[in-house]
């Protein structure tokens, strides 16, 4: 749609050209003639406010435009079947890269770092914030981000530890982003067969599912004990920030 915009964005100095002509035409002509409203500064500012609107609405559209920088990373190009979700992700300046032009899109994330994204998307406060595991010092490298993840009830931890340096796993993920948007059941037909009723991240699954964050794989598997990577973390944070993304 912004592109179809930007192409009659030509069109408004015509416009502009055409609504100032009139005005000349209307204080020039012989007063009290149809041409010659009474011409004042408020008619003026009256008859050019939509066009003013208008610009403003075209400009800050660009900008936005703009602001979408293509993602250059050795490691993801153009092809890579996650593009399009890290573009998103690096963007919204949610995840960056790991140094020396690269991504590591195939890299297991941390239940840290996947924390911190979670931080980050939903633009949490991180300040003023404890952690209450007793792995997760004050000198650690996410500390605010995972209290901040722990206030708002998005993670939890078993025995007072919240294993930062453990990779996620996708039944993990399943439990981090149903607490995170608030995702509920909706009871579609989404079935799969390696997770059954009485799993412990079952209805979390059953949710994720439901809202189209994820299908599982081809062979009608979640397998939700497999590691996630970094490349698949972009795409399920962009299905939960933007429902239009689903399908």
């Amino acid at each position: 749609m912004l592109r179809i915009r930007l192409k009659y964005l030509v069109l408004l100095p015509l416009l502009a050209g055409f609504l100032a002509a009139q005005i000349v035409q209307a204080a020039t002509a012989p007063p009290g003639s149809v041409n010659n409203p009474v011409v004042s500064r408020s008619y003026v500012e009256k008859a050019l406010q939509p066009l003013r609107d208008e610009i403003s609405r075209l400009a800050a559209e660009v900008a936005a435009l703009k602001a979408q920088r293509a993602v250059k990373f050795d490691d993801v190009p153009t092809t890579h079947w996650a593009y399009d979700s890290i573009t998103y992700m690096v963007n919204k300046n949610i995840v960056k890269g790991v140094g020396a032009g690269k991504f590591a899109p195939g890299s297991q994330t941390t239940r840290a770092q996947l924390a911190v994204m979670i931080v980050n998307a939903l633009q949490l406060p991180t300040t003023g914030v404890k952690a209450e595991f007793t792995d997760v010092p004050a000198s650690h490298w996410a500390y605010s981000h995972i209290a901040a993840a722990q206030k708002a009830g998005i993670i939890s931890g078993n025995d007072g530890k919240f294993r930062p340096n453990d990779s996620v796993t996708r039944g993990e993920m399943a439990a981090m982003l149903v607490r995170a948007f608030n995702l509920e059941r909706l009871n579609k037909a989404a079935r799969f067969s390696d997770v059954q009723p009485g799993y412990w991240a079952y209805d979390l699954i059953m949710r994720v599912a439901d809202n189209g964050i994820s299908r599982g794989y081809e062979d009608g598997t979640f397998r939700p004990a497999n590691k996630v990577s970094r490349a698949e973390v972009c795409v399920f944070l962009a299905l939960s920030l933007d429902p239009a993304r689903r399908k």
